[in-house]
């Protein structure tokens, strides 16, 4: 019983070895896989390591979008687009105009970012530079007016009932 014992016993144990040789080279197969998958999503995603043309959005604003799109811009009622040069005091801009830079830097990018960005672009200047947007009561300077900046009145919000967004939770 002992003999036999001791040789079920190796074949186990050889079982077992052979099983963990079978799961180590799956196992090596799978890190493989992983490292060829991961080496490939670097080589394609060389454009989301690239920092950004411009460092910030005052610098995107100034060098690059008010050149490339200039817009004719005049004192309040006197032309459809407002601009205020104090455009960084205006948090809706602001706000919007980040959102551009974003955009634009992630679109260069791209082969056909550029298509996207520029429906963008021209859905956001119409807000922007509209009688509506947010320049609407700022004056443009030149040579007959004074540059003037005006802020918007801050439109007020009552704070809900207590209860009021129990629903949502």
């Amino acid at each position: 019983m002992t003999a036999t014992t001791s040789q079920g016993t190796r074949t186990d144990a050889a079982t077992q070895l052979h099983e963990l040789k079978v799961q180590v080279a799956r196992l090596t197969a799978q890190v493989s896989e992983l490292q060829q998958a991961q080496a490939e999503r670097t080589h394609h995603g060389d454009e989301d390591d690239q920092p950004p043309l411009y460092s910030t959005v005052e610098q995107w604003v100034t060098n690059y979008l008010l050149p490339t799109f200039p817009r004719p811009v005049g004192e309040v009622g006197m032309t459809r687009w407002h601009w205020c040069e104090q455009w960084w005091r205006h948090d809706e801009a602001v706000t919007r105009l980040t959102a551009l830079w974003y955009g634009w830097e992630q679109a260069r990018l791209q082969m056909t970012g550029m298509l996207s960005w520029l429906r963008e672009l021209d859905h956001q200047l119409p807000i922007l530079y509209g009688d509506d947007g947010p320049f609407r009561d700022c004056a443009a300077g030149g040579d007959l007016w004074e540059q003037q900046h005006r802020s918007s009145p801050e439109v007020l919000a009552v704070a809900a009932p207590e209860n009021w967004w129990r629903w949502w939770a």
